[in-house]
């Protein structure tokens, strides 16, 4: 049997990911708004920027028509005209 590469199995459970909710989506099989609330918890959780950033991804999901942020800059630092959250 061939070896599998840490990078192989990495690359297989993002695109395992990625399937999923887009079935989950495609067919309606989950309260979305639920779906929301876990994966903000998750970022809200992580242990790094990149962890947080992979579960906005997810959540992106959710919300395709709303545009993210390119750079995460603080309230402090925003124009006035920029909506603060």
């Amino acid at each position: 049997m061939r070896e599998v590469s840490l990078a192989g199995i990495m690359m297989f459970h993002f695109d395992a990911a990625i399937q999923m909710m887009e079935d989950i989506l495609q067919h309606e099989l989950v309260n979305t708004d639920e779906l929301y609330e876990i994966l903000e918890y998750k970022e809200r959780e992580s242990e790094s920027t990149h962890e947080e950033r992979l579960w906005k991804v997810l959540k992106s999901f959710l919300h395709p028509g709303i545009p993210g942020k390119v750079i995460e800059f603080s309230p402090e630092l925003r124009g006035p005209d920029v909506k603060k959250d």
